[in-house]
């Protein structure tokens, strides 16, 4: 018999931001500030947690935050899923982050990365 080892998604908010950062790292290509989530091509699809984002395929800090914890991204790119529950990308994702409002999603990608290195605990310090 086999053993399988399942990674669990990060659940607290330092976690999380790691993960995100860690993510946008490894595809700075598939990093846009300018939607959750998009998909190039006239046949968007949705981007399941364990798939990488394809060429074409973009997303915001949000996006990737509700990407690493395991929720799916719907081809409307303002929705996603897990355990049969469909919620928006913007209040999940500030859920995972431990945030009530922030302009980390509506910002500069340089200003969102700041602020997903402060919550990670990756902040430079001066």
């Amino acid at each position: 018999m086999t053993e399988t080892t399942v990674r669990p998604y990060p659940e607290a908010p330092d976690q999380v931001a790691a993960a995100v950062l860690d993510a946008i790292e490894a595809l700075p290509e598939a990093f846009s500030m300018t939607a959750w989530f998009w998909s190039r091509g006239s046949r968007a699809r949705a981007l399941a947690p364990e798939q990488t984002p394809r060429c074409g395929t973009t997303l915001c800090v949000a996006g990737w935050t509700v990407h690493v914890t395991g929720w799916t991204l719907h081809a409307d790119g303002v929705s996603c899923s897990k355990d049969g529950i469909t919620r928006d990308i913007e209040a999940t994702a500030q859920d995972a982050l431990g945030l009530t409002y922030s302009n980390l999603f509506y910002g500069s990608p340089d200003d969102a990365i700041a602020g997903l290195r402060q919550i990670a605990g990756r902040a430079d310090t001066p």
